[in-house]
């Protein structure tokens, strides 16, 4: 017999890291009806279907799914359970806090496919000849239908995604930048083609965000 409880995002303080500073932790089951506080959908469609987060691009977008959940931090853990069901790719990423680089776009995304996994460090929207770099990439056999455990680790400058399926591990992957320490607003999402299946998100903030940058006063 399943038992549906209301939607709601959970804060728990239960870990204490080395320093015993008190971690923030987010959790979402999709248990409910309706999206998470704070997850805001940008495009495509992301909508909770017994017991899952669905996940879709549409094609009138003319562009991937995408969507943020806004739990902003500097350091910090994004654990999930993912299922291709028809889904070409799926991302999970994030962009530097507004005034933090002098960079227009996003910072960097673990990049899941049926058969691969990668780290791509983002181009500079604002460069014409930058382009993505892939930092880190592993191959394996199509998990097409199966059920993944992600895991994606950013601590300074160093990132680290592990994909497992059951006690199997498919990817270890390591990258680092001097860019990838800054503060980011929120967990970015990304979807491509069919259908992406999520659950059991949760979001462990081991360093909080920088204040916002304050705006430079206009002189008069």
């Amino acid at each position: 017999m399943r038992i549906t409880v209301p939607l709601c995002v959970v804060t728990l303080g239960l870990l204490f890291n080395s320093a015993h500073a008190l971690d923030r932790i987010m959790i979402e089951k999709f248990d409910g009806a309706e999206r998470p506080q704070n997850w805001a959908v940008n495009f495509g469609h992301w909508e909770p279907k017994d017991g899952v987060l669905v996940a879709r691009e549409l094609e009138q977008d003319k562009h991937a799914a995408a969507s943020r959940w806004q739990v902003p931090f500097a350091d910090g853990v994004v654990k999930l359970k993912l299922r291709f069901a028809g889904a070409k790719g799926f991302h999970v990423g994030f962009d530097p806090a507004p005034g933090t680089l002098d960079k227009q776009g996003h910072l960097y995304s673990l990049i899941v496919t049926p058969t691969q996994a990668r780290i791509n460090k983002h181009k500079d929207k604002a460069k014409p000849d930058s382009k993505d770099e892939a930092l880190a990439t592993a191959g394996f056999s199509s998990v097409e239908g199966k059920w993944l455990d992600l895991e994606l680790r950013t601590v300074g400058d160093n990132v680290r995604a592990t994909l497992s399926e059951g006690t199997t591990v498919l990817a270890e992957l390591e990258a680092s930048d001097a860019t990838f320490h800054v503060s980011k607003p929120a967990v970015v999402f990304r979807a491509m083609g069919g259908d992406i299946q999520l659950d059991d998100v949760e979001v462990t903030v081991t360093k909080p965000a920088d204040p916002p940058q304050p705006k430079a006063k206009v002189k008069q």
